[in-house]
């Protein structure tokens, strides 16, 4: 109790004094060392916001990155910005997602770094609650990129539209044709679309078999509470199962233990592949993105989705996302 009013304190203190401080100060050591006076000029008329996955940052899992992406589309958008999405690391977007209604697509040789052109703007999320959260990203982003350059080069995962996600996504994503094929196979063996039920976690490092690099050593649970975790959350498997009868369950989560141990039920399917995180996996793990992305969109084409949250487990957005995608029902199961 102590420690998480602490930690709020200290939020409430930094978003008063010290976030725009610390963003700025973000670009000017992080960030602006990559720009210079002689670097070629910015080719475009028309102002550009260009959203960075490059590696110069930490840039959060694929829920997290698509949730910045449709977010900052929709600003764009409605300001009439040119949007545009520089998705390099740990893999080149392209090769699973391509564009759709809209072009988002810039050649590496039409991004300037020439300071009179260009300026990096770096945007973080706070711990300030939610809705406060989303009013302070907006403010930031209606602040930084006012900015009078032809390029603003946006490192963020803000997510004050995440209300448009679904929309957003289907206008500016479709599938790769090798991707769409493997879904369309996983989704024929679950009976089709809106024929399974999806039941998703993310138990982080509680199980003591997922690694994502949070900036603190691993909070595995002590034994025993591993197999009560794991226990109760097959129970809820079975009661959803009940509650959507004849209806198979497809089962995601971020443990190669908990999908084991629910794959031995009868009624559910679990995708093949192997479990990494964006963030942690280099290019040369394709299994690990290509299990990312299967999971991803074969959820999409739930019926209904079900999150569970037990003791030390997380919170994802993954599911919910997924689920906005689909426009399917989603349910928070906590025990």
């Amino acid at each position: 109790m102590i420690k998480r009013l602490f930690r709020r304190l200290k939020a409430a203190f930094n978003y008063a004094c010290f976030s725009e401080h610390r963003f700025r100060r973000v670009v000017r050591r992080h960030l602006l060392p990559y720009y210079t006076d002689d670097a070629p000029r910015a080719r475009n008329e028309r102002k550009q916001v260009i959203l960075m996955f490059d590696g110069r940052k930490r840039h959060g899992g694929l829920a997290d990155r698509l949730r910045g992406i449709t977010t900052t589309y929709c600003y764009c958008r409605d300001h009439g910005l040119d949007f545009r999405l520089h998705f390099v690391d740990p893999f080149r977007l392209e090769e699973f997602l391509e564009p759709n209604r809209y072009d988002w697509r810039i050649a590496p040789g039409e991004i300037s770094y020439n300071r009179r052109d260009a300026r990096p703007v770096y945007i973080a999320s706070q711990d300030l609650g939610e809705e406060r959260d989303k009013r302070f990203l907006l403010r930031m982003a209606d602040k930084f990129l006012a900015a009078r350059y032809r390029q603003l080069h946006l490192y963020t995962n803000m997510y004050f539209h995440e209300d448009r996600f679904g929309e957003a996504f289907r206008e500016l994503f479709r599938p790769a044709a090798w991707l769409q094929r493997l879904v369309d196979e996983q989704v024929r063996q679950l009976g089709g679309a809106r024929n399974f039920t999806a039941v998703s976690s993310r138990f982080l490092e509680a199980l003591g078999d997922f690694n994502e690099h949070r900036g603190r050593a691993a909070q595995a649970l002590p034994p025993a509470e591993q197999e009560r975790l794991l226990g109760r959350c097959c129970e809820e498997l079975e009661h959803i199962h009940a509650a959507n009868p004849g209806l198979p369950l497809l089962v995601t989560s971020d443990s190669a233990r908990f999908l084991e141990r629910a794959a031995a039920f009868d009624f559910v399917r679990v995708l093949p592949g192997r479990i990494g995180h964006m963030d942690v996996a280099g290019s040369e793990e394709r299994e690990v993105h290509t299990k990312t992305f299967l999971d991803f969109l074969v959820l999409a084409e739930a019926r209904s989705h079900y999150y569970l949250v037990g003791k030390g487990m997380y919170r994802g957005n993954f599911s919910r996302r997924a689920a906005q995608i689909g426009g399917a029902p989603f349910y928070e199961v906590t025990f």
